[in-house]
């Protein structure tokens, strides 16, 4: 050391750069530690609740499409005797889990989920063409939502409420059985899904998120608010 008591130049550039070096390593550590700790906080974390928005899902949008349209007219074939249950597990599990999420809109005509925006009609459409559904995309849009329930729908499955009560309304689709379902509301349309396990409300919302949603029936706002419904059977 110098007279003063401080460390003199060739020893302290030394100590400098040792002491330089090692706060530099604990930095290095402390963050290493900081990101392990927040990737266990991640993984702890819920997964997203898909029934309002686009869960993890590997979308091959084609694919999904040739799947339902060779399980649909399996279907149409044989209505009887073809297990229905596999072509709604397959509608529910792939063609509508693409579309979630995707941006509502007034004038939206996308085709391809994910990538523009859409109608709620257009929704609806596009779905049971993509299914493989005989149905006119834009004129079916386009009407009232009861003129293309009574074109695409089973003929005796089609009913009209008035003023029912969302409880009521749900328990008498459970009691029509399981199925994929069109929906026409005052000013709204979209599918009922009941899939033998719960009911489900899938439409492009405009209202909240604006955004296409699987909501559970008896809980949807814009279901329960709609005076007028008329609902009939696609499968």
């Amino acid at each position: 050391m110098d007279a003063e008591g401080t460390i003199a130049p060739r020893y302290g550039n030394f100590f400098t750069g040792h002491l330089l070096c090692m706060s530099q390593f604990l930095l290095a550590v402390s963050l290493t530690l900081t990101a392990l700790s927040c990737s266990n906080d991640l993984e702890k974390k819920e997964p997203v609740n898909a029934s309002s928005q686009a869960i993890n899902f590997e979308c091959n949008y084609s694919e999904c499409k040739a799947n339902s349209k060779k399980l649909f007219i399996q279907y149409k074939k044989a209505p009887v005797a073809f297990n229905k249950q596999t072509l709604l597990n397959n509608i529910r599990d792939s063609l509508f889990c693409c579309w979630l999420g995707t941006p509502w809109d007034f004038y939206g005509t996308t085709e391809t989920p994910g990538k523009g925006k859409i109608a709620c009609g257009y929704f609806v459409t596009t779905l049971l063409r993509d299914m493989g559904a005989s149905v006119n995309r834009v004129k079916h849009a386009q009407c009232a939502s009861e003129e293309m329930i009574r074109a695409v729908c089973i003929k005796n499955s089609i009913h009209r409420y008035s003023n029912e009560n969302i409880s009521s309304f749900i328990e008498k689709i459970k009691l029509n059985g399981t199925g994929l379902y069109i929906v026409g509301l005052d000013f709204h349309t979209g599918f009922i899904l009941n899939d033998g396990e719960d009911v489900y409300f899938i439409h492009a919302n405009y209202a909240g998120k604006k955004e296409v949603m699987k909501e559970i029936a008896i809980e949807s706002t814009v279901l329960s608010s709609s005076n007028y419904k008329v609902i009939g059977k696609v499968i």
